[in-house]
């Protein structure tokens, strides 16, 4: 007698979160290397958002 149970390996449930995840971090480097020139003005532009 052979029972068959539906087994789903573990990187199936996170493989959406890790490609979410590989997504944004690739976006944040695209994002780091263009705005490389400008990142002083951007960090002083974030800061007197909060002021």
């Amino acid at each position: 007698m052979v029972i068959k149970r539906d087994k789903k390996g573990i990187i199936s449930d996170y493989l959406p979160w890790i490609l979410i995840a590989v997504a944004v971090l690739v976006i944040l480097m695209i994002t780091i290397f263009l705005l490389k020139e400008k990142g002083g003005s951007l960090i002083d532009q974030v800061k007197n958002l909060f002021r």
